[in-house]
């Protein structure tokens, strides 16, 4: 059984975004799925933000990448909720 977590990012995706990924692609395909989510989003306010350095599991583990995608994911919330 497949799954794709994307098949409805076009209809549902309206509200702003920001996309967080590592510049370092890792073995599932989460950088290219942050991409792919940019393009296929309807949002007219969404962004990609990328660490560099990081891989996937970074984003979680290692707190200056961590510092990184909280300081894009911030303001976003703050300006949007």
């Amino acid at each position: 059984m497949g799954f794709d977590a994307l098949h409805l990012a076009e209809p549902l995706l309206t509200q702003p975004l920001q996309i967080v990924i590592g510049s370092r692609p890792g073995a599932f395909g989460s950088q290219r799925d942050g991409y792919a989510l940019l393009s296929r989003a309807r949002s007219s306010r969404k962004n990609l933000f990328v660490v560099e350095g990081a891989s996937h599991y970074d984003l979680y583990d290692t707190p200056e990448c961590v510092e990184q995608a909280m300081s894009k994911l911030g303001p976003v919330f703050k300006d949007n909720l």
